[in-house]
């Protein structure tokens, strides 16, 4: 067993960096259509910390968070912060059809990834997925599973990532 942990400090650690930046790289490039089928750039929210939010109408966590990634986007409405919801393989149709349902309506982008691409190229496990990014696009943390996106930890995480902004 040892040996085996040896191994893994040896060649797997050295990895761990180089698989966050390929994270940040394939963010610069993404691009998906809003719910109207508009072709939405996420270099577009550069300059603000966002929460990239990865979803399905057919998630049951998913959907119990997205009132609370409200509520921070409340929480944070004149400052450089952008909540980024981002449906995995649904249509316009399905997704437009889940948000009338709602009871709150909700105010931040939703984009549509139809063919589920950005789970190969972020390297995404599962849904509900989130990432945090600064201000320049890069991963600040990788949430997976649902959360209570307005709770102190988060907000503070959001808040000091905002004050880094000049």
């Amino acid at each position: 067993m040892h040996k085996f942990v040896s191994l893994f400090i040896a060649f797997c650690l050295p990895l761990l960096p180089m698989q966050l930046q390929a994270s940040n790289d394939a963010l610069s490039g993404l691009s998906l259509v809003n719910v109207e089928e508009q072709p939405v750039a996420l270099e577009s929210y550069k300059g603000k910390v966002v929460l990239l939010n990865f979803w399905a109408t057919w998630c049951p966590p998913c959907i119990k968070e997205m009132p609370s990634m409200q509520r921070l986007r409340d929480q944070f409405e004149n400052q450089p912060f952008e909540v980024v919801a981002i449906n995995v393989g649904e249509t316009s149709t399905t997704v437009s059809s889940f948000m009338l349902e709602l009871d709150d309506e909700l105010t931040f982008p939703i984009l549509l990834d139809q063919e589920a691409a950005s789970f190969g190229k972020l390297g995404l496990r599962g849904l509900p997925m989130s990432l945090i990014l600064d201000d320049q696009g890069n991963v600040v943390e990788k949430v997976l599973g649902g959360r209570e996106w307005d709770d102190e930890q988060s907000v503070e995480l959001i808040m000091r990532e905002v004050k880094k902004i000049p």
